[in-house]
């Protein structure tokens, strides 16, 4: 492919980065002398495929896939799906050719306003999509430097228009008449039907469920879920703060049968407030850095005459601040609602081997323990008990993680990166099981999500029993 040896700035050419600037300048972003120099002396020169999309620095600095996640598909406080003009989202329109793509990015981007929810669920102002995206903060990616931290909106407006550019450059070189109606396959499978999809699996496959905590969730899925028929069974806790940019929430659903929904109070911004305390007291590569949407906890009374504390979290992508989390949780627990059954879904993001950069199975096992929590693994997980393997293609902008065909397996993110845990005197679990088929099943080394299982976690589950004293199972 001729593309490993052409330059980015054949791709994306000086026309097209002038266009950029000007609609950059009116719209107020700053530093454009300085984005001149980024384009000409870090990224103009280099060669597509090994100097931008295998770069793995760009990765780790979310140049690419922090805007990617803002503005890629727009769940609208309407209930309309804006797309990204771009090769990887379920965009409609056709690409005739790069002038064409380069026309609809623009109107997209710089023209185009949205209206999405803000923090407490409610539509918030009209903003054109340019104006969405937010700085990258070192804190959290310390890959970052301080310039680009600085200059980070318009460096990222700019590495997405570069990343789009390259795509489809390459896609229209390697398969002219035929990548579009593929990419519509897809999208219909892996995207229009994912909603649908997870509702069956747990309409399905886990209805005698008492708690259900979900991460990542948009803003879409409460509103069909509370269509369904399995809204006459459960009730939704929402976060404190829904996000509305990246429309990425946890949840959780408490079974009606089990829990009474009028006694539910969200308490989530308790935990928060205690997270950056806590997090002075770890070791210095835990982040304290927190997304909107990421983290709902709740007290509710159960009908076994006990009172809980619910709590779902979806990590960040190293897991660095799962345990400053669980130690505000644990806090918070402790000196407000020690009268509490605790039970938290964690989507953890844990990984086979510890390091500052990354949070590892057992040093987390070890962390809750000194806590006096137990978990569904019990007394000693098996980090090479994966709740997750996924591949990605270099057809999206996490580049840092992307693996190629022939690696698939092998370098795959495979990893126990899912818990449900709670306070070990409180409660015990039996049976605790993982799926990624949606049938209570889990093939090992099976790539997924697949046509039929639309996440890229599996669903863990377990029987919880309340000690004696606590109330009934």
């Amino acid at each position: 492919l001729r593309s490993s040896y052409v330059k980015v700035g054949e791709v994306l050419t000086e026309e097209m980065f002038e266009e950029l600037v000007r609609h950059l300048e009116a719209h107020d972003f700053e530093g454009m002398e300085r984005l001149r120099r980024f384009w000409t002396e870090e990224y103009r020169d280099r060669q597509l495929v090994s100097g931008f999309l295998k770069d793995r620095m760009i990765g780790g600095k979310r140049l690419a896939s922090m805007p990617d996640r803002i503005t890629n598909t727009i769940h609208a406080a309407d209930g309309q799906v804006v797309f990204r003009p771009t090769a990887i989202n379920c965009y409609a329109g056709e690409f005739e050719s790069k002038a064409a793509w380069w026309a609809h990015w623009q109107h997209f981007m710089f023209e185009t306003k949205v209206q999405v929810l803000g923090r407490r669920g409610g539509p918030g102002p009209p903003k054109l999509v340019c104006h969405l995206l937010e700085k990258i903060p070192r804190e959290r990616y310390p890959d970052v430097t301080a310039e680009e931290e600085a200059h980070s909106l318009a460096l990222q407006t700019l590495c997405l228009a570069i990343f789009d550019a390259i795509l489809i450059h390459i896609l229209h070189a390697v398969a002219p008449s035929s990548w579009q109606a593929l990419r519509r396959t897809i999208c219909d499978a892996l995207y229009k039907n994912k909603e649908e999809q997870t509702l069956a699996i747990l309409t399905r496959t886990y209805p005698t469920a008492a708690v259900i905590f979900l991460q990542e969730v948009a803003a879409s899925f409460v509103d069909k879920f509370r269509a369904r028929d399995m809204y006459k069974k459960y009730f939704v806790l929402l976060p404190g703060q829904m996000d509305g940019k990246r429309d990425q929430n946890s949840i959780i659903l408490a079974s009606r049968s089990h829990f009474d929904e009028a006694s539910a109070r969200d308490i989530t911004d308790e935990v928060l407030g205690a997270i950056p305390a806590v997090a002075k007291t770890l070791p210095k590569e835990v982040s304290a850095k927190m997304e909107k949407g990421d983290l709902t906890a709740a007290v509710l009374d159960g009908k076994d005459k006990n009172k809980y504390l619910l709590v779902s979290f979806h990590g960040d992508t190293n897991g660095l601040a799962t345990r400053p989390v669980v130690a505000a949780v644990d806090q918070i627990a402790r000196e407000k609602y020690s009268d509490h059954v605790l039970v938290c879904g964690l989507d953890a993001n844990t990984y086979r081997e510890h390091s500052p950069h990354y949070q590892g199975v057992m040093n987390f096992h070890d962390f809750i323990s000194e806590r006096g929590l137990g978990s569904c693994w019990g007394a000693k997980p098996n980090p090479l008990n994966a709740t997750t393997c996924n591949a990605r293609t270099y057809l999206q902008p996490q580049l840092n993680k992307a693996v190629g065909r022939h690696n698939l397996i092998l370098n795959a993110d495979k990893n126990l990166k899912d818990w449900i845990i709670f306070y070990a005197n409180q409660t015990s679990a039996t049976d605790a099981a993982k799926d990624n088929t949606g049938r209570k099943a889990y093939i090992e080394e099976m790539v997924f999500p697949t046509l039929d299982f639309p996440s890229d976690h599996g669903v863990v589950s377990a029987t919880l029993t309340i000690s004696p004293g606590r109330g009934a199972q």
